[in-house]
């Protein structure tokens, strides 16, 4: 048979034959045949137009509408790898490796969905009503395979490949970064977690470059850092059969890793505080409560705690703790249900929480520095002045009991840090709070007169956060005669509701019958005495007291507390995070020196002398048991080493632990013991004090 282009060529020839002049008989024959041999040929021609049209329009005509619709293009979005962090002495916390993810396109199921989603079940051992759910899940992107299962073993990815084509529709197999912890539960709360953003996150300016599915930092540096450690995900575009298989790849953006981080934290160090702070815990649930009443006897349940150490002269964080804790791993590729109700039972005390900045708390007689920082300041007492120590105080027909019931006779301020003694602070709370009720009679209605203890007690950076680079910071309270109307007007309903539940003749009737009556605003002299002693509407966080002692080190320096000292982009270039020094303590230095002097004592002869008399280097530090009725005191220690060299700031918070100096200042021992390099004494209970 000719072909088109043999045949068109002969037709042209013949064409230009015929139309030549006819100039003889014989030439008019031959035209005749030449014309004749021509329609033939057109007409066969037409005809084999014809049956090639109708061959490839109605025999073939499916096959090659299939092939022109099996072929299509896939993006295929190229997770960026995430930034890395690393200890201040450049070994990794957190990592990356690449995971296998079992991906699911539904609409590419068709009618056998059900039948691949069974198969899938039983192959990845997934409930098939987990499944379903991660299917349904709105917040992953409809143009991208939504992943059902990461970390797929090789052999299971291998079975699925093969059969992709004939028994898994719609299945895709990928190759993502993961998160590795290679020190499992080690600084958990410092360094987060992974999860995916959710569909409000999606509508904010700040993720505009976001899609559904996309994971981002939910807790710890992992959040704050967030930006630095993303990355920017590539683009491959590839040209797939109707089977899924790739024919060729069109196209290709590579992503671009994230930014590591490198952090103040020392992986040693930090081991060292989570270890005593868990042994301690654990001592502490032996000890006796000897108190009895609602709440008390048995043994100290001790259900959580948390620990800071601080390099004074800049803020750095060498380690923070907090007990219970979680597992990061759990998160990566999704955490299963049970196990994230768990870590929000009450029952196992909250894990996710990290206590060291989240929590707050009475601190207890720790706060007692700033007490006696707010007397000196305001002349209410001398380096030299001596204030009598009682075993109870009396103002106003209520009975203010110190911790020890006895008469330790007049005592200096110094004096009255080493052994605790709450009944000169006391006598000197109710000084300044007489002092300021009259000023505040010459006072606008809606104005208030200058507070001493309040006003002292936010100059040491209580009652606002920190500043360190941890989401959630909990900010505390500073109380005083604005807070207390504030506080009184916002839940004042809340009084009036448990004051009508309550049984008539009980102290909670009695109390929230005060709080619901126009009385409840008011700033009584008792708030300003418990405030004296970190008791009453005072409320902390451990690392606010790290912080608060660290200036108490350096000379009367509030640094910003953090976490990260370098930010290492990908092309290389180093972002020194340098140290922030935010504000000066209210105190003169002369006042500041005579404080550590009482501190010294507290650990030479004082309340924390059964665990430090034997220490060999100087230490200031201060005990602090806290009441928080009708649970068990918290147990409170801080410190710092007054050597003269690289001043290290511990503070130590058991939940209900018993006294500071029974279950905190043990730790603290045992975390300072550590940070100067010298040999671990026993972890043993100190004497009951304050």
């Amino acid at each position: 048979m000719l072909s088109f282009s043999r045949a068109a060529r002969l037709l042209a020839c013949l064409l230009v034959r015929t139309v030549q002049p006819v100039t003889s008989p014989e030439q008019a024959d031959s035209t005749r045949l030449r014309l004749t041999f021509l329609s033939l040929l057109v007409v066969s021609l037409f005809i084999l137009l014809l049956a090639r049209l109708w061959f490839l329009q109605v025999m073939a005509g499916e096959r090659y509408l299939e092939q022109a619709q099996g072929l299509s293009q896939r993006s295929l979005t190229l997770e960026a790898p995430r930034g890395w962090l690393y200890d201040r002495q450049g070994r990794p916390l957190v990592e990356n490796r690449w995971a296998r993810v079992v991906g699911v396109r539904p609409n590419e199921m068709g009618e056998r969905r059900d039948e691949v989603l069974q198969e899938l079940s039983e192959l990845l051992g997934i409930p098939l009503d987990e499944i379903n759910k991660r299917l349904d899940d709105s917040r992953i992107d409809p143009l991208r395979p939504r992943p059902i299962a990461i970390d797929v073993p090789q052999s299971i990815d291998f079975y699925i490949h093969e059969n992709r084509a004939t028994r898994f529709p719609g299945v895709y197999l990928e190759t993502i970064p993961v998160r590795d912890y290679a020190h499992g539960t080690r600084a958990a709360h410092i360094v987060g977690y992974l999860g995916q953003i959710s569909e409000d996150e999606l509508a904010q300016a700040e993720y505009a470059d976001y899609r559904g599915g996309d994971l981002i930092g939910r807790a710890g540096l992992e959040a704050t850092y967030e930006a630095e450690l993303r990355g920017a995900s590539g683009l491959r575009i590839v040209e797939v059969n109707r089977r899924g298989e790739v024919v060729q790849q069109l196209d290709e953006i590579l992503p671009t890793r994230g930014a590591d981080l490198t952090l103040t934290l020392d992986l040693e160090i930090q081991a060292g505080v989570e270890e005593a702070l868990v042994a301690g815990i654990e001592k502490a649930r032996t000890i006796a409560d000897e108190e009895t009443g609602l709440g008390r006897g048995g043994t100290f349940k001790a259900p959580a705690g948390a620990a800071v150490v601080l390099d004074a002269r800049n803020g750095e964080v060498l380690a923070m703790a907090s007990h219970p804790t979680y597992d990061p791993v759990d998160f990566v590729g999704g955490i299963r249900t049970d196990v994230w109700e768990s870590l929000r039972d009450e029952g196992n005390h909250f894990p996710l929480i990290n206590r060291a900045v989240q929590s707050v708390y009475p601190p207890g007689s720790v706060f007692k520095v700033v007490s006696a920082a707010a007397a000196l300041e305001n002349g209410y007492a001398g380096q030299g002045t001596a204030i009598d120590c009682p075993g109870s105080w009396i103002w106003n027909e209520n009975t203010y009991n110190n911790w020890q019931l006895v008469n330790s006779g007049p005592m200096d301020l110094a004096t009255a840090l080493e052994q605790s003694c709450d009944t000169v602070f006391y006598e000197l709370a109710r000084l300044m709070w007489t002092d300021e009720e009259q000023e505040k009679d010459g006072l606008p209605d809606g104005t208030f007169p200058n507070e001493r203890l309040s006003q002292q007690s936010a100059g040491w950076g209580f009652g606002d956060r920190t500043g360190i680079d941890l989401p959630a910071e909990a900010r505390g309270a500073v109380p005083g005669r604005a807070w207390k109307r504030e506080f009184w007007e916002g839940y004042r309903h809340l009084s009036c509701n448990q004051a009508k539940r309550s049984e008539p003749g009980t102290y909670a009737f009695e109390l929230f019958t005060e709080l619901c009556g126009e009385d409840g605003a008011k700033w009584r002299g008792g708030d300003a005495v418990n405030m004296s002693i970190g008791q009453g509407d005072v409320l902390t966080s451990p690392l606010q007291i790290a912080n608060a002692f660290a200036a108490l080190a350096n000379g009367g320096t509030l640094h910003r507390p953090h976490l990260v000292r370098e930010i290492v982009k990908p092309d290389g270039t180093v972002q020194e995070q340098a140290p922030e020094a935010r504000s000066r303590l209210p105190v003169s230095a002369a006042n500041l020196e005579y404080i550590e002097q009482g501190l010294i004592r507290v650990t030479s002869t004082g309340t924390a002398s059964s665990v430090f008399a034997d220490f060999p280097v100087p230490i200031a530090g201060k005990t602090g048991t806290a009441e928080m009725k009708p649970r068990q005191p918290f147990a409170w220690f801080a410190a710092y080493n007054a050597d003269g060299g690289t001043p290290y700031v511990v503070t130590v918070m058991v939940e209900e632990g018993g006294g500071g100096s029974q279950t905190a200042a043990p730790i603290a021992r045992h975390i300072l013991e550590t940070l100067l390099g010298l040999p671990h004494s026993e972890l043993a209970p100190g004497e009951a004090t304050d």
